[in-house]
């Protein structure tokens, strides 16, 4: 597939800025959809340059991605932190994943917030994605309340431990009678 040919060359300035800080700041073309209310597919083109575009759209999709990184919207959680520094870093979540010596399955769980990764795996990410210690992105606390196993029934852990709950396992909150 080919670039369209911009009207003006000012336009495709934009969007390559815009693209740029897109990229430095781990902003997805799914975010950018939703916030500017079109298709995902439609922010994709716009971004890579497949459809004509007047210089006000472009405008208006500059101010966008601004407006997103001065307010920092999509970094409200942990995994989306940890989402966009991997993408500013530029690698694909097998890439992280054959780093580390885990499933790109399970890199992407933690950018989902399904779970959080270990503190030893977590420093080996910051220094992969080029991040010191202590710096964004900052963990947040966990949502869910630590669980343990109160049956004899299931081979589960609590979540943050090796092995998943199994389904006939009966938890509860740690603490509570």
């Amino acid at each position: 597939m080919k670039r369209v040919q911009a009207h003006d060359s000012n336009i495709g300035i934009t969007i390559g800025r815009t693209r740029e800080k897109m990229q430095q700041w781990g902003i997805t073309v799914s975010y950018l959809a939703a916030q500017l209310g079109v298709s995902r597919q439609y922010a994709w083109q716009i971004v890579h340059q497949r459809t004509f575009l007047s210089a006000h759209k472009a405008a208006e999709v500059e101010g966008t991605v601004d407006g997103i990184i001065s307010e920092r919207k999509h970094l409200q959680s942990f995994g989306e932190r940890l989402r966009a520094a991997r993408i500013a870093s530029g690698l694909t979540l097998k890439q992280v994943a054959g780093c580390i010596g885990y499933s790109w399955v399970g890199v992407e769980r933690w950018e989902k917030n399904i779970c959080r990764p270990k503190p030893g795996v977590l420093w080996h990410l910051y220094s992969l994605y080029g991040i010191q210690e202590g710096a964004e992105p900052d963990p947040l606390p966990i949502r869910t309340p630590p669980y343990r196993r109160t049956g004899t029934d299931g081979l589960g852990f609590t979540p943050s431990g090796e092995r998943s709950i199994h389904p006939g396992t009966r938890l509860r909150a740690a603490g509570a009678e």
